[in-house]
């Protein structure tokens, strides 16, 4: 039995989901995608973009529906060229020529100081926190925080707020590819072990470019059917279609709608429950990590 299955009181051979919405709030139309999913559909949680320039209506649809399931997605990038927000804190490392953050994880790595990336991502959990959301856990956009260089930071906030975070027990193949950074990752693993941490153990990450949209229920149902025991997280990038959402994410746009159009209804859940699948959010670990 893996030790987050145990600290959660499932059997050992269960197999226990989370369905994870990224990118909420980086527009109307992922915030009201991701709202939808959790109060109706078949999404059990998600994480904000507490910079973003939509995060003040995430902020209060998490207040008005207490029951959906709200983390962090700590960020030092702002991919959309049409939507190039800024840091909360202003450093200039964190910013590119244009005054938006770093495009991507590779920019970021390069230019921002550890200590620009410390005080930003603390203060975009206490921005979550000061706006009413009853955060539930942490996450990295882009996946910059498995950076050597921010890797430790990163686990240093989810001690320091008792949060769970997205990280995972990384299987032989995994760690092979992660070459010369992963002694750090396997580092930072002992020192969650060693608190007691709740961990992932299976991600399914590669859900959007990588399927077209006419594929998607088949292939997410191939996942789903396929899952092994343990705490497995799937993350989605649910939107709305429209007009606004092909302005800002004008490639990613119809992968976003299609998956904001499966995961509105129960559909998706309930088939994960036809097979045993026991579905959950962050807030239980972290109210069982906290306990």
């Amino acid at each position: 039995m893996t030790a987050t299955l145990e600290m959660l009181g499932f059997a050992p051979d269960e197999r226990v989901l989370i369905i994870h919405a990224d990118d909420v709030g980086f527009c109307h139309a992922s915030s009201a995608a991701a709202f939808e999913g959790m109060s109706r559909g078949s999404l059990t949680c998600g994480s904000a973009l507490t910079a973003a320039p939509w995060f003040a209506e995430t902020a209060r649809l998490a207040r008005e529906h207490p029951e959906g399931d709200l983390g962090v997605h700590l960020s030092l990038v702002a991919e959309h060229e049409a939507c190039r927000w800024r840091s909360l804190t202003g450093d200039p490392s964190l910013h590119a020529p244009d005054g938006g953050m770093w495009r991507n994880a590779a920019s970021a790595v390069e230019h921002v100081t550890v200590e620009a990336a410390r005080a930003e991502l603390r203060a975009q959990i206490v921005h979550a926190l000061a706006m009413g959301v009853d955060v539930t856990h942490i996450d990295t956009h882009t996946e910059a925080l498995f950076h050597p260089k921010f890797i430790a930071m990163y686990v240093d906030l989810a001690l320091e707020y008792r949060l769970p975070l997205f990280f995972f027990r990384p299987s032989e193949q995994i760690l092979a590819t992660l070459g010369e950074r992963a002694p750090m990752y396997l580092e930072q693993l002992r020192r969650l072990d060693e608190h007691g941490w709740p961990l992932l153990d299976h991600v399914i990450a590669r859900t959007m470019l990588e399927i077209e949209p006419e594929e998607k229920v088949a292939r997410f149902r191939r996942f789903f059917s396929e899952l092994r025991p343990g705490l497995t997280l799937f993350i989605t990038h649910p939107a709305l279609g429209g007009d606004e959402l092909d302005a800002i994410d004008p490639i990613g746009g119809r992968y976003r709608a299609k998956e904001g159009e499966i995961f509105r209804t129960r559909g998706m859940r309930e088939y994960c429950e036809s097979l045993g699948i026991r579905l959950i959010g962050y807030r239980v670990l972290r109210d069982r990590l906290r306990a």
